[in-house]
Formats: structure tokens, sequence, C-alpha cells
């Protein structure tokens, strides 16, 4: 390695490690977050109204559909991670966590509606 510059786009040593904990915060509410709150609601009487969700949980049950959906989204958007371009990366997992957060605050909110 060298600290002179050459051609082409180098990325940062910040931006370099930015992408595991973002793909961690990613996973912690896109996937952890969603799915616990979706099944502590689900078990308590609220209604899924995510109609894809919603005809998984009907063919596949509660776990296996939460589990394989959250798969396959996290399937296409490593696949749009590792598309796009290095210095830009860690934006995708970011993005992710950022949706993650928001749908476990809703599903708090409907949690909060239904326990009271």
């Amino acid at each position: 390695m060298s600290d002179t510059p050459t051609a082409g786009e180098h990325r940062t040593p910040e931006l370099e490690h930015l992408d595991r904990p973002a793909w961690l915060v990613a996973i912690a509410t896109f996937v952890i977050g969603d799915v616990s709150t979706t099944a502590v609601g689900l078990n308590l009487g609220a209604v899924e109204t995510n109609p894809v969700a919603l005809a998984a949980i009907d063919v596949l049950g509660l776990w296996p559909a939460m589990l394989l959906l959250k798969a396959v989204v996290l399937g296409l958007v490593g696949l749009l991670w590792a598309c796009s371009p290095e210095k830009f990366r860690a934006v995708v997992p970011t993005t992710l966590a950022v949706w993650g957060a928001a749908v476990v605050s809703i599903n708090s909110y409907v949690l909060g509606v239904v326990i009271a």
C-alpha cells in the first residue's frame, strides 16, 4: 500500500470500516427487530397487513415465512451492495437499517395499542 495517489478510486479507511457495523445494525433492526416484534404482535392478536407476508405465513407458517422473506430481501440487498461502487457500499445496509428501525417503530406502536 502506498500513500501516493494512483488512477482509479480508493476507499478511505473510514469508509472501509462502515460496511460491517452497517450490516450488523441492518440485521439487528430489519431481521431480529422486525421478526421478533411481528411474532409477538401476531401472537397477541395483531394482524399482518403486508399481503406478501400474510400469504407466506398462511402457506408456510409464521417462522418459516418470516425467515424466508428476510433471507430473500437480504439476498437482494446483498446483491445490490456487491454491485454498488465501493465508496458508496455502506449506504446500502444503512438504508436497510433505517427501514428496519422504522418497521420496528411501527410494530412497537401496534404492540402498545394491542397491549393497552
